[in-house]
């Protein structure tokens, strides 16, 4: 997307806000207000992808303090998806999620990250009965895609969920994702396509 601007629009902001929960203090909305947006105002349609990451960092430092970016951003991601829930587009989108179940919420993985902003790109391969490895890029913190997918899977009913980063390199980031299978497994499989 060469001269395209990258952005995160309004609603992913609306789930990160609402992740913040009851941490959302005033001095926190002063540090949001210093990275770029404020969360007691009229949030914009869509801020650039810097403001985003600023805040993201912000969230993971409130929310889960004593651990390193990563594993705070994982905190973030799983409390987003609550938050994202509770917006418009959010509740719609996963309430498709709980019909769904895990195969074909994977399946619809790139156009749901699609609606937080113009840039993320998803690239799924199916590599077991349960199992699949997820490619997204850009990436800048991979810890935030590792909670969102596990609560993702979570609520879509996969049994025990597991989401592993196997590798970053450069702006992409590759993440394992599986879950515990059952009797049933084969048969909730979507047909391949053709």
């Amino acid at each position: 997307m060469p001269g395209t601007e990258r952005l995160v629009f309004q609603q992913s902001f609306e789930g990160l806000i609402r992740a913040l929960g009851d941490q959302l203090d005033e001095p926190c909305a002063k540090q949001l207000r210093k990275a770029g947006i404020d969360p007691r105002g009229k949030l914009s349609v869509a801020y650039p992808l810097e403001v985003w990451v600023e805040s993201l960092k912000l969230a993971a430092s409130v929310l889960a303090p004593a651990v390193p970016l990563e594993d705070g951003a994982e905190v973030v991601g799983r409390r987003f998806l609550e938050g994202y829930g509770a917006t418009l587009i959010g509740s719609a989108l996963l309430a498709g999620v709980r019909l769904l179940g895990p195969h074909r919420m994977l399946e619809r993985m790139t156009r749901n990250l699609r609606t937080g902003t113009n840039y993320l790109e998803a690239r799924l391969e199916q590599t077991g009965p349960t199992r699949y490895v997820l490619t997204c890029r850009p990436v800048v913190v991979a810890g935030f895609y590792r909670g969102l997918f596990a609560a993702g899977l979570e609520m879509s009913g996969a049994k025990s969920p597991s989401v592993v980063l196997m590798r970053s390199a450069g702006d992409a980031a590759v993440y394992d994702l599986s879950w515990q299978g059952d009797k049933t497994a084969a048969t909730k499989r979507p047909e391949p396509r053709s």
